[in-house]
């Protein structure tokens, strides 16, 4: 009998338990008592939420890599600046705000997407200024991308300086090539 009492009472402290964390019933403006105060609904593009991963969505992470590597190329800066404008010199004619928006569009369709924007520069200046202008420059990138409403969160952001050019000439087209942000899709 005392060990019927005990699961009794286990069980009704359960219940109540999982009561406590349901949504909450209220009864207002027009509505009745079995409407729900703000749900938690999140939305997914797939039918199984469990599998919206990129492999979910891609079929595997080199598919996504070699999608996302179709619509982003780098976008590159003029001389000692972190602007987001467009670029006609040294051989690199670009508007790097149509890329940008690829690259939102493309996260915005792919909600598990994340990505890494490496700031990079030329070899003029000292390794510590080439370091923050590099920070500033993926911030710059990141900062157009939350603006086009992907989420701060998908988006990592690291400076390499000078230490990873793409032109190891010592040349105003070089240094034009190697002034530049990279987008790299992060598997997790």
């Amino acid at each position: 009998m005392r060990r019927v009492l005990t699961v009794l009472i286990v069980m009704v402290g359960l219940f109540i338990y999982g009561c406590s964390s349901s949504p909450k019933y209220v009864k207002g403006q027009g509505g009745s008592a079995n409407q729900v105060k703000n749900p938690e609904v999140k939305s997914t593009t797939l039918k199984y939420p469990s599998l919206n991963t990129i492999e979910g969505e891609f079929g595997s992470f080199e598919q996504a890599k070699k999608s996302f590597e179709r619509i982003a190329s780098d976008i590159h800066f003029k001389f000692n600046s972190f602007e987001i404008e467009p670029i006609n010199q040294f051989g690199i004619d670009e508007d790097p705000t149509v890329i940008l928006d690829r690259i939102a569009d493309f996260m915005l369709k792919h909600p598990s997407v994340r990505i890494r924007i490496e700031g990079n520069c030329d070899e003029r200046g000292t390794v510590e200024y080439n370091l923050a202008l590099g920070q500033k420059r993926a911030l710059a990138a990141k900062k157009y991308l939350i603006s086009k409403g992907v989420s701060p969160d998908r988006i990592d952001i690291i400076s390499y300086g000078e230490s990873r050019p793409l032109d190891p000439a010592h040349n105003e087209y070089a240094w034009a090539k190697n002034r530049r942000d990279h987008f790299v899709i992060l598997e997790k």
